[in-house]
């Protein structure tokens, strides 16, 4: 009996050529989005707090961004595998810590607009963006959409998850999936934990694998033989309580009469 399958698939840097979101908040904000971003990576903030911290310094009206999203261009490969998958009755997802607004703005520029989508909300207030995180409180804590309760759901429906990714957050469902597709730092981190993982450079690969799992020429060996829960997933311990991002006002003397007011993420009371 064939096994039943199930596809879950990284947007930025894996379905996008490229880090869309990370390409928005450097366009339209200020460098003030590197330090909240290397505290992410050092693990004092959960991912929830590094993107609203990131998405705060933009200022840019809906259509501008939209204009800017149309101009990138997602791996193409993506859309035969999709295709494939459809056939084949094989569900298939995307699972991102970005935002919905500019996934299926891309998506739309390719005519793809029934694909299932578990991500971050963004909507405009504005020059201003508001986000809400529906995934996070699902989760551990340290990502803003828990890309493991993805996976786990599928499994819990007797599928052998699929888990295609590139980036860092996607080191914790890929550690949950039966079969991993992993490339750039997604790949790093497999390595250095002695994870067995299929590398890939784009989604042809992926397609090509999946279209000779399907006609017998490929055994599906899978990564992950545990039947891990929600409860596996690292915590956050309480000695390591992430400190609450607070917007601080600041205001400049120019020296000349004029005074500069703006305001930056602070972890003062």
């Amino acid at each position: 009996m064939r096994q039943k399958l199930a596809l879950l698939c990284d947007f930025d840097g894996t379905i996008a050529k490229g880090d869309v979101g990370f390409r928005i908040y450097t366009h339209f904000g200020d460098e003030r989005w590197e330090e909240i971003n290397k505290r992410w990576r050092r693990g004092e903030i959960s991912s929830k707090e590094c993107l609203i911290g990131e998405y705060s310094f933009i200022d840019a009206s809906e259509e501008e961004v939209r204009k800017f999203v149309s101009e990138m261009e997602i791996d193409t490969g993506f859309i035969d595998l999709l295709e494939a998958c459809r056939k084949n009755d094989i569900p298939i997802a995307i699972v991102s810590d970005g935002f919905d607004f500019y996934i299926k703005a891309l998506l739309e520029k390719y005519g793809i607009s029934d694909v299932d989508i578990y991500c971050n909300n963004l909507v405009f207030n504005g020059r201003k963006v508001q986000l809400s995180f529906p995934y996070y409180d699902q989760g551990c804590g340290k990502c803003g959409n828990c890309k493991v309760l993805h996976v786990i759901n599928l499994k819990n429906e007797g599928r052998t998850v699929i888990y295609i990714g590139d980036g860092l957050s996607d080191k914790f469902a890929s550690r949950f999936a039966d079969v991993i597709f992993a490339k750039d730092e997604l790949m790093e981190y497999l390595e250095s934990n002695g994870i067995e993982f299929n590398k890939f450079s784009c989604l042809d690969d992926v397609h090509k694998w999946l279209n000779s799992v399907l006609i017998g020429n490929v055994e599906l060996s899978t990564t992950n033989k545990d039947n891990k829960t929600l409860k596996d997933c690292p915590k956050i311990e309480e000695k390591e309580t992430i400190k609450k991002l607070k917007m601080k006002k600041i205001k400049k003397d120019m020296g000349d009469g004029r005074y500069i007011v703006y305001y930056e993420w602070s972890d003062e009371d």
